[in-house]
């Protein structure tokens, strides 16, 4: 990295990723663009932390025993990292390349944006909405650091909060052509991915709610959501509530990936 180039902090929060984990952190490791690699090792219950052990001291590995959730693990990465800039990556990526982090990392490099947000063009079940909550982000470290603490609460609800953070003429997004990520059905089985994708759907429900002056009632059917057995119950109680945004949301992400996941299984 040359002097003239400000210093780049990747930060990857990890949480039961052992298919995919070493793959991209050897990736950033060796990465020519990259100053710094940490690795936020969130409670995993697999072999992630053993995966990560292994890199040594070519990156920074912070270990929490109990999951704390996605917006704690990229919250602890920003305040250890040392580059003026930081790149947020998934563990959960199978063919990240240095061309990737290129295409990702340019617009803010070359001044024409202040934050860039890189999605999966093509991810299979996943409606366009899918850029907007897309893991691979970059920032400034400094417009990131006055949030922390609302960052770190807001769990798999970080994107929607960073998403609201910049003005859209400040935010680039961009597609990573080829870049393709485990759906969470192929990485823990149907019956984990189910409970795991319901409960990070409400995260983000709530999170975009509280911008959108949720009724309390419709706060609780969000959260009653996590209860829910089948897809025909889920699908009346999103029915019944009264904010639009929200519904839009659970149908075409929530709803629409649960149905096609238990399609595929039968």
């Amino acid at each position: 990295m040359t002097k003239t180039k400000p210093a780049i902090s990747a930060i990857v929060p990890v949480f039961n990723e052992e298919k995919t984990v070493a793959k991209v952190v050897k990736t950033l490791a060796s990465s020519s663009l990259i100053g710094e690699v940490i690795c936020i090792n969130d409670g995993s219950k697999d072999k992630s932390l053993s995966a990560l052990k292994k890199f040594g001291d070519r990156i920074l590995l912070l270990d929490y025993k109990r999951n704390m959730g996605k917006g704690h693990a990229l919250a602890e990465g920003i305040k250890r990292a040392g580059g003026e800039i930081v790149v947020f990556v998934d563990a959960d990526l199978v063919n990240l390349s240095e061309g990737h982090l290129k295409t990702l990392l340019d617009p803010v490099l070359t001044g024409r944006a202040r934050a860039v947000l890189g999605y999966c063009p093509q991810v299979k079940y996943l409606p366009s909405l899918w850029s907007e909550l897309t893991g691979e982000r970059v920032y400034y470290k400094k417009d990131l650091t006055p949030h922390l603490r609302k960052i770190s609460k807001s769990r798999f609800g970080v994107e929607v909060y960073l998403n609201n953070l910049f003005k859209a003429k400040k935010v680039k997004t961009i597609p990573l052509r080829g870049l393709r990520g485990l759906l969470k059905h192929q990485k823990h089985g149907y019956k984990t991915a189910v409970y795991e994708y319901l409960n990070e759907g409400v995260e983000i429900a709530l999170e975009i709610g509280k911008r959108e002056m949720l009724t309390p009632e419709d706060k609780r059917i969000i959260k009653n959501l996590k209860k829910v057995t089948n897809l025909d119950e889920l699908k009346k109680m999103i029915a019944k509530l009264y904010n639009k945004s929200i519904k839009r949301y659970l149908v075409r992400y929530v709803l629409r990936y649960l149905r096609e996941i238990y399609s595929n299984r039968l």
